[in-house]
């Protein structure tokens, strides 16, 4: 069974064949990654995979600390 950062790697990995696959996908993911533009090209392709539509990434901490309870884990 592979470890967790191995799954990690793998999933960087297929995201970037799909983006790359054709003009469509890259700009969806250049979307994405504009409303991301803190976090480096691997995190970014990690966010992009987990919920391509997301506009603001933070850790917990951050958000909690600004008034938006947000539980571990919840998507």
């Amino acid at each position: 069974m592979p470890s967790k950062s191995e799954l990690i790697v793998q999933l960087a990995a297929h995201t970037a064949r799909q983006i790359s696959a054709n003009s469509g996908n890259y700009m969806a993911f250049l979307t994405t990654a504009a409303h991301n533009f803190k976090y480096n090209f691997r995190d970014q392709l990690l966010i992009y995979a987990q919920k391509p539509d997301a506009t603001a990434c933070a850790e917990i901490d951050f958000w909690n600390r600004y008034g938006r309870w947000v539980n571990r884990g919840t998507t």
